[in-house]
C-alpha cells in the first residue's frame, strides 16, 4: 500500500503515518475518521494508521439499508483495496462490534490481532429506553452536547470537544436511527465465538456508557483469546480523552504482539 498518504482524498478513509506496522481503526457511533486523529498523531512514526470513515459518518455516502453485515462488508472492502498483508484491526465502541463481525467474515487477509476499545458488546448493548428516545432526537445541538458530556469523565480539550459535537451532528439521520434501534440490539455473539484471533480489550472502570460489568459478562466470555487492560479516571471516549495513555498501550501491544499485563 502507499505509505505516505496523509493527504489521501478517499472519502472512505484517511491514512496517517509511515510506520512499518499497520492498524485499521473503526470509529465510535458518534464519531468518524477524524475522531482518531489525536491518537494517530502519537502513533504515526511507528504505525501506518488507516482511519475508516464508515458510510453515513463524516459526510460519507450512507448505506440505504444499514446492517452489521453491510458495514462489515465496507470495512473488509477497504482493507482489500489497500492490499494489506498484515494488520491489526482496532474498533472503538460501535466500531468494536463491527470489528469482530468484519474479522470473522473476512475472506481475504484476516487481522493478525484485534483491539477493542470500550466495545459495544457482541450481544445486546444495554440502554434505557428514555435515553434511547432522547438520543433519537437527531441532529440536535442541545442533545449532542448532553451526549458528549454524558460519555466523558475527563474534560475534553476545546478542539476535541468541538470535534465530538461536530462529528455527531453530521451523521446521517437514518444511519443514526439504525444503530440506536437495531444495530446495538443485534446479537452477533454466535458468529464471533469462532474467532481465534488474539484480542486485546481496553476499557474503563468508570465508563458511563459501557459499564465494566458489561465487558466482564457480555464481551470477554465470547472471545477465545482475550486479554485486557482496565483503566480508571477516563470515560467512554478513550481515544479523545486519553490519547497519550492509549498510544502507550497500543505501542506496547504492537511491540510484544501480546497485551500488557492485566
Amino acid at each position: 500500500m502507499e505509505r505516505n498518504s496523509a493527504t489521501n482524498q478517499n472519502p472512505n478513509y484517511e491514512i496517517v503515518g509511515t510506520g512499518n506496522k499497520t492498524m485499521v481503526f473503526i470509529h465510535y457511533f458518534g464519531g468518524d475518521a477524524g475522531s482518531w486523529k489525536w491518537l494517530a498523531k502519537r502513533l504515526q512514526k511507528r504505525y501506518t494508521c488507516v482511519l475508516l470513515n464508515l458510510p453515513g459518518f463524516g459526510g460519507n455516502t450512507p448505506i440505504a439499508q444499514p446492517s452489521i453485515y453491510e458495514f462489515s462488508q465496507f470495512i473488509n472492502a477497504c482493507i482489500d483495496e489497500l492490499n494489506l498483508k498484515e494488520y491489526t484491526l482496532c474498533g472503538h465502541s460501535m466500531g468494536g462490534k463491527l470489528a469482530l463481525y468484519a474479522a470473522q467474515m473476512m475472506k481475504g487477509v484476516k487481522p493478525s490481532n484485534i483491539v477493542l476499545i470500550a466495545p459495544s458488546p457482541p450481544t445486546v448493548e444495554d440502554m434505557e429506553e428514555q435515553e434511547r428516545d432522547r438520543m433519537l432526537i437527531h441532529p440536535n445541538a442541545e442533545e449532542a452536547l448532553k451526549t458528549v458530556r454524558g460519555a466523558t469523565i475527563k474534560k475534553l480539550e476545546k478542539k476535541r470537544f468541538a470535534y465530538a459535537l461536530e462529528s455527531q451532528m453530521r451523521i446521517d439521520e437514518n444511519t443514526w436511527d439504525w444503530w440506536l434501534t437495531k444495530g446495538m440490539r443485534n446479537n452477533i455473539a454466535d458468529r464471533v465465538e469462532s474467532l481465534k484471533i488474539p484480542t486485546y480489550v481496553i476499557f474503563s472502570k468508570d465508563d458511563p456508557v459501557i459499564a465494566p460489568e458489561a465487558i466482564y459478562s457480555e464481551v470477554l466470555p465470547h472471545l477465545k483469546k482475550p486479554s485486557f487492560t482496565a483503566l480508571t479516571k477516563v470515560g467512554h471516549l478513550i481515544p479523545m480523552e486519553s490519547p497519550r495513555k492509549l498510544a502507550r498501550l497500543l505501542k506496547r501491544f504492537g511491540k510484544d504482539q501480546i497485551s500488557p499485563k492485566q
